[in-house]
């Protein structure tokens, strides 16, 4: 079909012009300007001018001190480009704030980039064995490592994308079970980390000690972490619970791992391909805080402060080290707990930290690599803004706002000063805020409980027009406390933000998670699409809008909830909550949510594909060029022209990169399904695209008008191409196209090659049995099973390549293939034969292992396995996380 010329040059030509400009930043009439130059400054400057600019922020700080009392226009510190090292954190106090209704002002140069890190660069490097290299770090412990500005991983056993599952948890011994196949007495053992994934909470635990019985591990934790761990009821420490080992260097087996032997002050790595030691910039975070923002009390608050421009990165937090760390819930780590559902919880730091404020404002800075939480406006902060901004690669919360619970206050208690608890301040409880228009992704990279924004007990607080993705857990959470009665919250608003690919690794969440009595809250007009439960979530709601205990007297209403594993979810709500209009589509709704037009331009700083050069098939004509979908401005897009039935559309990324995620906007002003389905996004770093990897695939469903496919890729290998090609010979169209990039171990493609016109047997490695269709059955849905082989044709099987890595495994007997039944993200899930219809459930990839090969389904991402391990006869096949496993193993015969 030709792309229909109806009058929307105006529409394209406003949103290209807006897409990638962000607002103008205002004029401030100062009446005293300083400045500072982390190259070329000096302390002993008089900080007024360019020339004699100040060396640091902190002197310029002082200097604002002995200007800021009585001021008659606002006071602007100019920081000019280049990186601010601090050692220590720099602090803002009442004494630094605004006066007469002026503000100070921090703000980049401008269009330069001030860098605030806390950053060490490691050097010395010298080669360790078996590809690894070394350096000496001194007293130096972190639990993070960036390698030419891209995260490192944390040495992990098994190794990312696979995890092993508890057997039990054994709570009177306070011992936790697992294959005694899976530890082993590693060096430095009680360094080493069990993380272990349940439903909505990360545990790091130390070891301790274990014994073996009979196949079976009885693995001891450190005693403050057993204080913990077997005394709360919930989450549930439950059998099957996912978990992995951390922190030894016997772990270091993929590219781009690091291990620190903090004994022998020894940091160990083994490079990436295309890193060089003795070239590449090595750096690890050294202070929990950059920016520590407080007034000297709720009666004296810093007020009429603002920063704007600044890049704030690296901050290092090692409590999980040191101490252990239980997530109670949404980052709120455990510091005790009993039997009765008592828990006790600590705020994790942030990168900046504000208390004790009024009208501070932070626009159009970029939050990234921190340690733990980004920006936390913590309590006591009133009328403040955090808008424009970008929050990317966060070890756990982007944002948090308001007050959750004290360390000595049990956090299902009411919160509502002054009565609740009693005579705590009603000043402490934040108001008047609003956090909009930013840019938050992949949060959570270390501590998974974590949220994009995550707010507690706020008041009269907005959330709106912010784009959210990439988070383990919710997207946003709003409230604490699990009550119904009546606390601190109320008349706040989650409305017209974009949130796709989030609780991508837990569940019991959802893109928007709220608690408790809210009276005049809103959750409107959100868009949330592809929250689909992943390998390592539980059985609990991976929804797109959970109402949890205690919601009360709000509204959710026409949000858009699309390719979302559960719609609605309530439990245990209190009265008055009312559900109107919630949809699967809604095009007003979609086209209005996320970023307002004035900051469409943030995504661009997020998309590797954003301006690179793009080619394609055809073009239909310039209007409609290879440019069109990656220029950031959705409104226009690309077009192949009408005769074109091999439709593709492909970019050059300039150099290969690890890819975390991919988002595609369809068509915005036409209503043409045909775009909408049957094509791939591929990964190559071959042009031609002989030889590629599926990233992502749109089957036959078509998707809503107007919508955004958002999905998470799992390839760990390099790609400096990527495509996104037509597969069924229709006419294509892309509104928009991104990639983010990734900080992951890498491991080597799997090649396989399979004859289509052999049948061959697939053994389980654990039973030495047969994949077999049940009785030699031909019916769609028939159990698959394993067996004794006896030659039957029920045995065998095509191996045939559909594209790039992915097959179809055809049954001799039935002519149909193996599926995941009903498409089920669940656990557990019967693997079936069905004639082959093109699903993603149908579609399998392997990967070999050395022993043989674990055959994955490209829907679910899950294996292929033999129920409970068995090893008799008519078995059960089904699917599971994968758990490097011989019952996941199988040979190809």
């Amino acid at each position: 079909m030709r792309p229909a010329r109806l009058i929307v040059g105006l529409l394209q030509t406003l949103l290209v012009a807006t897409a990638v400009v962000l607002p103008a930043q205002t004029a401030h009439a100062a009446d005293t300007s300083f400045y500072v130059d982390p190259a070329n400054g000096s302390d002993s400057n008089s900080g007024t001018s360019t020339s004699a600019a100040f060396k640091t922020i902190a002197k310029a700080r002082d200097a604002v001190r002995t200007v800021n009392s009585a001021m008659s226009g606002d006071i602007v510190v100019n920081l000019r480009g280049g990186t601010y090292p601090l050692t220590s954190t720099v602090g803002f106090t009442t004494a630094d704030s605004g006066s007469n209704g002026h503000s100070v002002i921090y703000k980049a140069y401008g269009s330069e980039t001030p860098v605030v890190t806390s950053a060490k660069t490691i050097s010395g490097w010298t080669t360790a064995g078996n590809g690894q290299y070394k350096a000496s770090v001194g007293a130096l412990d972190f639990r993070q490592l960036y390698v030419n500005g891209t995260r490192a991983t944390r040495a992990r056993f098994p190794d990312t994308g696979a995890n092993f599952h508890l057997q039990s948890g054994d709570k009177a011994n306070q011992v936790l079970k697992v294959a005694d196949s899976q530890i082993s007495n590693w060096g430095n053992f009680n360094r080493v980390e069990m993380v272990l994934q349940l439903q909505w909470a990360e545990n790091f635990l130390r070891l301790k000690s274990y014994t073996s019985s009979n196949g079976v591990a009885s693995v001891s934790i450190q005693d403050h972490e057993a204080g913990i761990l077997f005394k709360r009821p919930y989450p549930f420490l439950s059998a099957g619970s996912p978990l992995h080992f951390e922190n030894a260097r016997e772990f270091i087996t993929e590219p781009g791992e690091f291990y620190l032997d903090k004994a022998a002050q020894t940091l160990y790595y083994l490079p990436r391909p295309g890193e060089t030691m003795s070239s590449a910039t090595v750096q690890v975070p050294t202070l929990k805080t950059l920016f520590d923002v407080k007034g000297d009390s709720l009666g004296s608050p810093v007020h009429h402060l603002k920063f704007s421009g600044i890049t704030f990165t690296q901050t290092n937090w090692t409590e999980a080290s040191d101490n252990g760390l239980l997530n109670g819930q949404g980052g709120l780590y455990n510091i005790s707990a009993d039997t009765n559902n008592n828990q006790y919880v600590d705020r994790p730091p942030a990168g900046v930290n504000v208390e004790n404020a009024d009208d501070l404002s932070f626009s159009g800075n970029t939050f990234t690599h921190m340690g733990s939480t980004a920006l936390d406006l913590n309590h006591g902060v009133h009328d403040s803004t955090v808008t424009g901004n970008v929050v990317q690669d966060i070890a756990g919360n982007g944002i948090m706002v308001g007050k959750f619970s004290d360390p000595d206050v049990e956090l299902h208690s009411v919160y509502n000063p002054p009565t609740s608890p009693a005579g705590e301040d009603v000043r402490e409880v934040v108001t008047g805020v609003s956090v909009t228009n930013n840019v938050i992704n992949r949060t959570g990279r270390d501590y998974i409980g974590t949220a994009g924004v995550n707010a507690g007990f706020v008041h009269d607080t907005t959330i709106d027009h912010n784009d959210i993705s990439d988070s383990p857990w919710a997207g946003i959470s709003l409230g604490w406390g699990w009550q119904d009665e009546a606390n601190a919250l109320g008349a706040n608003s989650v409305s017209y933000n974009r949130i796709g690919n989030v609780l991508n690794q837990l569940c019991d969440a959802a893109g928007i998670y709220h608690l408790s009595n809210d009276p005049g809250t809103v959750v409107n007009n959100n868009y949330i699409h592809d929250v689909v439960r992943t390998p390592t979530a539980c059985s609990s709601a991976v929804a797109g809008v959970y109402l949890d205990e205690g919601s009360s007297n709000m509204t959710a209403a026409n949000n858009v909830l699309a390719r979302t594993d559960n719609f609605v979810k309530q439990n245990a709500n209190g009265p008055n909550v009312t559900l109107s209009n919630n949809t699967s589509h809604n095009t007003g709704v979609i086209q209005a949510s996320g970023l307002q037009p004035a900051y469409q331009g943030l995504l661009a700083k997020t998309n590797l594909a954003y301006g690179k050069p793009a080619t394609a098939s055809s073009v239909y004509s310039a209007q409609w060029a290879a440019g069109k979908a990656n220029d950031n401005a959705p409104a226009s897009g690309w077009s192949p022209t009408g005769s074109d039935t091999s439709a593709w559309w492909q970019v050059d990324l300039g150099s290969p990169s690890a890819l975390s995620q991919f988002s595609l906007t369809t068509r915005q002003d036409i209503d043409q399904p045909e775009t909408r389905a049957n094509f791939e996004v591929r990964g190559s770093n071959d042009p031609s695209f002989a030889d590629y990897t599926v990233l992502g695939r749109q089957g036959a469903s078509v998707l809503p008008y107007t919508t955004t496919l958002t999905g998470k890729i799992d390839a760990r290998q390099k790609f400096r191409y990527v495509r996104v090609a037509k597969t069924d010979g229709g006419y294509f169209y892309i509104g928009d196209f991104s990639v983010q990039q990734a900080g992951v171990s890498l491991k080597d493609p799997v090649t396989t090659s399979f004859n289509p016109s052999t049948y061959y047997t697939i053994k389980n490695v654990n039973s030495g049995l047969l994949a077999d269709v049940y009785q030699g059955l031909t019916t769609d849905n028939a159990a698959v099973i394993q067996w004794q082989s006896n030659s039957g044709t029920n045995q065998q099987w095509n191996i045939v390549r559909v594209s790039g890595q992915l097959y179809k495994i055809v049954n001799r007997n039935s002519g149909k293939v193996l599926d995941i039944r009903s498409s089920s993200h669940a656990r557990g899930t019967a693997v079936v034969q069905y004639t082959y219809n093109g699903g993603n459930n149908q579609l399998w990839y392997f990967e070999s292992t050395g022993g043989g090969y674990a055959i994955r389904n490209f829907e679910t991402k899950q294996a292929m396995e033999v129920f409970n391990n068995s090893t008799t006869n008519g078995a059960a096949i089904d699917q599971w996380a994968l758990a490097n496993q011989n019952n996941q193993l199988w040979t190809i015969q």
